[in-house]
């Protein structure tokens, strides 16, 4: 292994706008449509815009920091040039948490596909599939473990390689989803919407499609540019071209896809209402759909994307997952030795523990990828929740700065941004959220045993800047407890708690930004990152 070094620059605007898309056009495309209609009806139509939106105002916030402060793994690093390393190390093993499962998501969704022909049903356990759950059989495992080692092994000849091998698969991973969506539009009828309205189960089923549908599992794939941001080229105009192009071209692509599966979808299928729609099973809605139609031959060609499209976001989720624990590593939670890039500019060690920590969660998760899309989701955006609150601490700690892309009315932006990951995590609803709190938990765990033997971690984790994500984790908790999402109570009638959640979240956010570090502490820790002025 070679000594660390700074990875190299290769990545160029279409290669980082290609990971964005990339990491969006996974399983999400091929799972989602069906997911997102049973909550919430042809209304699901809406979730993907207004997702789409939230995401591009997130994006956005992130695109000036990322441009100043082309970090790697900047989802777990950036917070600490504005709060310290205590803040990172909460928000990377956050984060850390939720991307760890994304390739077990890629994996187990491209097997789940595949098994629908008959040379590959050996993958899953029959009598499993017979009662509508999707458990992988002892063989299907041995698969799932050669996809995940395959990811490995093809980021670990370096990132010029991966962006080359990832721009090549989501041309065909683009393409393909606009000849389905076109060939279902032309079987598009109103007769599904006439059938049970518009929207079935109002705005409520509107926003649990954008959690538990998957809609916010799919969008969140656009980070995967934010945790290459340290490998691009001309910072200044890539990042943000990448980061909101990205997410812009998707929006367009799965509202698309959502309006034929709607309005291609059989009126005679939904005698129980959209909730129970069940064509093709977990295993393949969208490939079910197309040979109903009597489109075989599109039927196969979704089989081959549903291979296709998986792979390359379990690509793209390999890479930066490895980009963010070299991260945590660097903040002090997990070993320094992860952070050693090898001789091929990539964190070689760091991605060799994901993939250990992937292939515990294939056996720990194997009845199903729908069991951590939720999870995943969670965890991921709440660790989204400081860049809002980094962007306004560093305009007032460090307006010098040199800021390639500035975002005009970052004021006002950063607490839209703020209040829509609030927001988002709310919709994710309690049962979702009080499991998060178990790894949650772990960290704080695993954190205070570090600090006890480290003296010097102990001393530079600035509580100050550290306690208020306390509060603002156990407010978002009584909240979806008390609220009408994935278990909760349904104390707050719709609309009183949104606004709730957005004046709980504002309050928290001058918390967060009047928390900051001191600026002297934070223009020293920025001065260590040098400018580009490419």
């Amino acid at each position: 292994m070679a000594e660390p070094h700074a990875p190299d620059r290769s990545v160029g605007t279409l290669g980082l706008t290609f990971v964005a898309v990339g990491g969006v056009v996974g399983s999400g495309l091929l799972f989602a449509p069906l997911f997102a209609a049973q909550q919430a009806g042809p209304a699901a139509i809406l979730a993907w815009p207004v997702a789409g939106l939230m995401f591009i105002v997130i994006a956005l916030v992130y695109a000036e920091i990322s441009a100043m402060l082309p970090v790697v793994g900047g989802l777990g690093l950036l917070p600490t040039f504005s709060h310290g390393q205590g803040v990172g190390i909460a928000i990377g093993w956050v984060a850390w948490v939720g991307y760890v499962t994304a390739a077990p998501i890629e994996t187990q969704a491209m097997l789940e596909y595949a098994s629908n022909e008959r040379a590959f049903d050996w993958l899953f356990v029959a009598e499993a599939s017979a009662s509508g759950r999707s458990a992988l059989s002892l063989p299907g495992l041995g698969a799932a473990a050669v996809v995940l080692v395959a990811f490995t092994a093809l980021n670990a000849f370096g990132v010029a390689l991966f962006t080359r091998v990832n721009t090549a698969v989501t041309w065909v991973k683009l393409v393909i989803p606009v000849v389905i969506a076109g060939a279902l539009l032309t079987r598009f009828s109103t007769a599904p919407i006439r059938e049970t309205g518009f929207a079935p189960e109002g705005m409520v089923g509107v926003l649990s499609a954008v959690t538990t549908g998957g809609v916010a599992f799919a969008f969140l794939g656009f980070r995967h540019a934010l945790d290459l941001a340290g490998e691009a080229k001309r910072p200044q105009r890539t990042i943000p071209v990448a980061l909101v192009g990205g997410i812009a071209i998707c929006t367009v692509l799965f509202t698309v896809l959502q309006l034929g599966f709607i309005g291609a979808t059989d009126p005679a299928d939904l005698d129980r209402g959209w909730a129970g729609l069940g064509r093709g099973g977990a295993n393949g809605p969208l490939a079910a759909l197309l040979s109903g139609l009597g489109m075989a031959v599109l039927a196969r060609v979704v089989v081959a994307d549903a291979v296709l499209g998986p792979f390359g976001a379990g690509l793209v989720s390999t890479a930066s997952t490895g980009r963010l624990a070299v991260a945590v590593a660097q903040n002090g939670l997990f070993p320094r030795a992860l952070s050693v890039f090898s001789r091929h500019g990539v964190p070689l060690r760091a991605m060799l523990l994901n993939l250990a920590a992937g292939l515990v969660l294939l056996v720990a998760f194997r009845d199903g990828w729908s069991e951590l899309l939720a999870f995943n989701s969670g965890a991921i955006v709440l660790s989204m929740c400081l860049g809002p609150v980094t962007v306004l601490a560093l305009r007032r700690q460090v307006p010098d700065r040199r800021r390639p892309f500035r975002l005009h009315g970052v004021s006002v932006l950063a607490r839209v941004a703020f209040v829509a990951i609030s927001l988002v995590i709310y919709w994710t609803g309690w049962e979702t959220m009080s499991k998060l709190s178990v790894p949650i938990g772990l960290g704080v765990a695993v954190l205070a045993w570090r600090a006890v033997r480290d003296p010097q971690l102990r001393r530079s984790l600035s509580p100050r800047s550290l306690v208020w994500l306390g509060p603002y984790y156990a407010g978002l908790l009584v909240l979806t407890f008390a609220g009408r999402f994935g278990g909760g109570r349904e104390w707050l009638p719709l609309g009183v708690d949104m606004v709730v959640v957005a004046a709980f979240a504002l309050v928290l956010f001058e918390w967060g930004v009047r928390s900051a570090l001191p600026a002297s502490a934070a223009a020293a820790a920025v001065a260590a990152v040098p400018e580009d002025r490419s």
